[in-house]
């Protein structure tokens, strides 16, 4: 056997090994990939029965608190509430935007599934905006709310608040 012979073996067998490297990487990428979409789909499921339960929380008070609803029905109809009851429609308030960030935030880094809230429903929210046009909203909006959200999401907020 000659030695370009023997060469030319080799060259075979090497470029044998080089394309079974190549099948044995991509087998191992695609696996990779499968379970990195697991492990994304798992934390999608994740943040959304945290925002769930954050959302399920934020209507609690409504639905086991009958003193509350007392003074919610009262914000939400712009009439008068006194101190206390002015910082628990507040607070509520400030539990609603809390969610409506939360699924801001999941939005925008795609954690949220496909068809679920879309970040300029968020910002524009029917429900949101009812509870900052009262009086008592609209006041927390302007005064109290710039010292807990971002100005950012507050700015984003105001483009979509309708006339008031």
């Amino acid at each position: 056997m000659n030695w370009e012979a023997v060469a030319a073996i080799g060259e075979i067998v090497g470029a044998g090994a080089v394309l079974g490297t190549l099948y044995y990487l991509a087998a191992q990428i695609r696996t990779q990939n499968q379970q990195l979409e697991k492990s994304n789909d798992h934390a999608r499921a994740q943040t959304s029965v945290h925002i769930n339960d954050q959302a399920l929380s934020v209507f609690d008070a409504l639905m086991r608190d009958k003193d509350f609803v007392r003074i919610y029905y009262k914000g939400i109809n712009n009439q008068p509430l006194d101190e206390l009851e002015a910082i628990q429609f507040s607070s509520f308030i400030t539990r609603f935007f809390g969610l409506c960030e939360s699924n801001v935030t999941a939005s925008k880094a795609q954690l949220n599934f496909e068809g679920d809230y879309e970040v300029e429903f968020l910002y524009g929210n029917p429900y949101l905006h009812q509870l900052i046009n009262t009086k008592e909203g609209s006041r927390w909006f302007e005064e109290d709310a710039p010292a807990i959200f971002s100005k950012e999401f507050l700015d984003n907020v105001s483009r979509f608040r309708p006339d008031r």
